[in-house]
């Protein structure tokens, strides 16, 4: 039984970070994935902040609404094999942190941050579904 036809999303999508922070020292986040479900499921790790800054994560936008310009590598793949795949466990929680200085350009401000909307595939028992985790927005004020 697919676990979308219960109605269960499989997963809740959350991102934190200390109001305020230096530019000096990183600006940081942590993204915090939790498996809602009773099974096992095995997350595709491409486009999440789980690989890192290898695609556009975020939604950032500056003081006045201007949308912040990805600057980190963009990855072309083939197929997926089972070691990009993240296991979660029933009700299993997983977080990264991350430095947005390292793919965005973040100067003295006040910014918002939220997930950027993308698909996310993973696979329950061996069948390939498809699901949105939408996250918080954020506000992040950033100091010299």
């Amino acid at each position: 039984m697919d676990i979308k036809t219960v109605g269960v999303e499989p997963f809740r999508c959350e991102i934190s970070a200390s109001v305020e922070q230096k530019l000096s020292h990183g600006v940081y986040l942590t993204f915090t994935v939790t498996n809602l479900t009773e099974h096992k499921l095995q997350l595709l790790s491409w486009y999440t902040p789980f690989e890192g800054f290898l695609s556009d994560l975020f939604i950032i936008k500056d003081h006045v609404g201007e949308l912040l310009v990805y600057n980190g590598m963009m990855v072309k793949r083939s197929s997926p094999s089972i070691e990009d795949y993240l296991v979660f466990s029933a009700k299993d929680k997983v977080e990264i942190t991350l430095d947005l200085t390292q793919a965005y350009s973040i100067t003295p401000g006040e910014y918002t941050v939220q997930l950027a909307p993308k698909n996310w595939h993973y696979l329950h028992h061996e069948v390939s579904l498809t699901n949105q985790c939408s996250t918080n927005q954020l506000s992040i004020k950033v100091s010299k």
